[in-house]
């Protein structure tokens, strides 16, 4: 696939904060895809570079999904800790990406599984919203709705009983067959823990929706007649759109995605065992989802781009599905095509990004920073390339080799997940 076709746009007004309105426009958003610690850490390079360039402090929305929203989380959590001078963060990098480094060596899937499997009081997504509350929040339980009111962080969760997009941030959440829930009591962790409810270790999160007051608003009979607010069975946000587009596509007049997804690879096996058959099978019905709103995305971004040069007006362009544009980064992107746009050339390195596991343990140092400096490197070279504002250039990446320090801990579940057989 092509990443020629990524461009932006710096008009629109600001929509007000009523979702009772129409989608409300916005002049720039972000969406974080999936992919556990490794998309954490891609995206957490991305955003610093983000930062560099003085465009974190412009965005309006913030869509994530799985390990982005860990990402995604983290920064709502310290986003009102940051001291911005000149549109740029200067502490980012002791609020954001020392605390996303240290939480990258934290032990999640494999305890908070057991944990889950041996105790019937509890699951395993609920275990790791109580890790997320540990580790990455201070031990404190913060609430959706007293997150910042901008940017506009959403949270995006698959519900499995509904088959729609379960939506969740300070405003409300949300499904397209049960409705809108205002300004929810609905912990910040939980919401994490659901969007990155990997399945089927980490998956379901079984949120009880008779707690919060309901509106039957915003329904779409496309999906399915309206479902009453019982329960949620919620699973991790990439079930339905790994790459968390769907709440800002309609809404961003640039749009920016930083997608941490496998690549998808062929395979010459004969599939004769019927279990790894059904994976292979499952995985290319996943690919193929992935492919037709990747597909999708840029074939918008150029329509847009198209739309700009006619000098067509708001309503023209979002009659033909035009009025987006954006710049698109991808994990699996290719040194050689990076390398004339990019601010600094990116030592070589070992780790292959892509090929790097989906888990929720430690990656090991080597490609904790470079998989860091990896997302930064590539955003730099994107936003260089298809952003319409020129840049500043960046001095380089942001970890030197050594930065990770990982504990007895964090070397341990590594060495275990490299002798187990998955």
């Amino acid at each position: 696939m092509s990443e020629d076709e990524h461009f932006q746009a710096d008009t629109a007004p600001t929509g007000s904060d009523d979702p009772e309105r129409p989608a409300e426009r916005y002049k720039l958003g972000l969406c974080l895809s999936g992919g556990g610690y490794r998309a954490m850490l891609f995206h957490a390079g991305s955003l610093a570079r983000l930062n560099e360039a003085g465009l974190l402090a412009k965005l309006d929305m913030i869509s994530s999904v799985s390990g982005g929203s860990i990402a995604s989380g983290l920064l709502a959590y310290v986003w009102p800790r940051l001291v911005f001078q000149n549109e740029v963060a200067v502490n980012f990098k002791t609020e954001y990406v020392d605390r996303i480094l240290a939480f990258s060596q934290v032990f999640a899937d494999g305890p908070s599984f057991l944990k889950g499997v041996f105790n019937p009081f509890s699951s395993a997504a609920e275990e790791t919203a109580k890790l997320y509350e540990r580790h990455l929040f201070d031990g404190r339980s913060p609430i959706l709705r007293d997150l910042p009111s901008s940017p506009w962080f959403v949270f995006c969760a698959s519900n499995l009983s509904t088959g729609s997009l379960f939506r969740m941030s300070n405003r409300y959440i949300a499904d397209y067959r049960i409705g809108l829930s205002f300004h929810p009591t609905l912990s910040l962790a939980t919401a994490v823990a659901a969007s990155a409810a990997f399945p089927p270790v980490l998956s379901p999160l079984r949120l009880d929706l008779s707690q919060f007051p309901w509106k039957r608003e915003k329904l779409d009979d496309t999906v399915g007649d309206p479902v009453a607010p019982e329960k949620a069975i919620l699973s991790d946000g990439g079930v339905y759109d790994n790459h968390g587009i769907e709440p800002a596509l309609k809404r961003c007049d640039c749009l920016f995605v930083s997608d941490a997804g496998a690549p998808w690879r062929t395979s010459t096996r004969g599939y004769w065992n019927y279990l790894s058959q059904l994976k292979r099978v499952v995985d290319t019905m996943d690919n193929q989802v992935r492919s037709l709103r990747r597909r999708d995305l840029i074939g918008g971004f150029k329509a847009a781009k198209r739309a700009e040069t006619l000098g067509l007006n708001d309503s023209a362009k979002s009659a033909l599905r035009s009025r987006t544009r954006g710049v698109y980064w991808s994990i699996d992107s290719k040194d050689a095509e990076l390398k004339p746009y990019a601010s600094y050339t990116l030592p070589p390195a070992s780790v292959v990004p892509p090929e790097v596991g989906t888990y929720l343990h430690f990656l090991g140092a080597r490609e904790t920073e470079h998989l860091t400096n990896w997302g930064h490197y590539v955003c730099d070279a994107m936003l260089n390339r298809f952003y319409q504002s020129p840049l500043a250039p960046s001095s380089g990446p942001p970890l030197i080799a050594g930065t990770v320090k990982p504990s007895w801990a964090a070397r341990l579940s590594k060495r275990l997940f490299d002798i187990l057989p998955f």
